[in-house]
């Protein structure tokens, strides 16, 4: 059964004290048009890593990205977890600088609107808080 086929659908009374007549109408109701666009297709935060729907996918892609544009130790205490669109990092990196990059390529990840890293530390931080 085709379900983008077209199915008559009738209607019966008026609608308003405006409507002319009391007699039962029928139009064609084309049922791939009645739903909207953005429930036909998978959210872009819901793509997996080979174009499957996966609940996560945007998280692995985000960790897909990392593994293969930064080595192992840059982000080896760095969790990427997502809240819909929404990439959160979470732990600690070894600096300011390796922090940019990974915002900057966790937000060119399709599906990404944002990169949130309020529970990120540098490490030079860490080490010069044990310092003092």
């Amino acid at each position: 059964m085709n379900i983008y086929q077209n199915h008559p659908f009738t209607i019966a009374g008026t609608f308003g004290k405006e409507a002319a007549c009391d007699q039962a109408s029928s139009f064609n109701l084309r049922w791939g048009y009645s739903v909207p666009e953005w429930f036909q297709s998978t959210p872009p935060e819901r793509v997996g890593l080979n174009g499957e729907y996966d609940y996560f996918g945007l998280k692995k892609r985000v960790e897909a990205v990392f593994a293969s544009q930064f080595t192992a130790a840059e982000w080896a205490h760095l969790s990427v977890t997502q809240r819909g669109r929404v990439v959160i990092l979470q732990g600690i990196v070894p600096d300011a600088a390796v922090l940019c990059r990974l915002v900057d390529a966790a937000s060119r990840v399709e599906g990404a609107i944002r990169v949130d890293t309020a529970w990120v530390t540098c490490a030079t931080e860490v080490h010069a808080c044990v310092a003092v």
